[in-house]
């Protein structure tokens, strides 16, 4: 699995309270799913829950948030393309006092694997890119 590492470095480098505190940012997997293909090669897929936490946030949440948009615009776009989608991406806040909270994030990840046996019969194992779908901020409405 690519996606976890990807969007903990890309929160690490969007969000300055995460350079200063790493270990504040704990990822989980979970209810995955291992989807055969069910083809000829053995290529397989990946379907499963990333939760984001992080303890004691004290940065702007909007901020956050906005990173992890940036990211899944990348990385998991039907997410944002397909209206239908849109409200996959959910949160949950905890507020501890005036300054800091708790923030969970959960995203449903999919990543695709391809298998390529070799003449020697040794396996490539290659992460698919993402398929691209268009997507613009501008069919989000005006920014306030």
């Amino acid at each position: 699995m690519n996606k976890p590492a990807s969007l903990r470095a890309h929160l690490a480098q969007a969000i300055p309270e995460l350079q200063r505190n790493p270990e504040s940012l704990l990822v989980f997997v979970e209810d995955g799913s291992l989807i055969s293909t069910a083809q000829q090669n053995e290529s397989f897929e990946l379907r499963y829950r990333l939760s984001l936490v992080l303890v004691d946030f004290v940065g702007d949440a909007n901020r956050l948030f906005l990173a992890v948009l940036r990211w899944a615009a990348l990385h998991q776009n039907e997410l944002l393309a397909n209206p239908d989608r849109r409200s996959d991406i959910a949160f949950e806040v905890d507020v501890i006092d005036h300054d800091r909270a708790d923030v969970e994030i959960r995203l449903p990840l999919t990543e695709r694997i391809g298998v390529v046996t070799l003449p020697n019969g040794d396996d490539r194992i290659i992460p698919w890119p993402e398929p691209t779908f268009a997507v613009s901020w501008d069919q989000f409405g005006p920014v306030p």
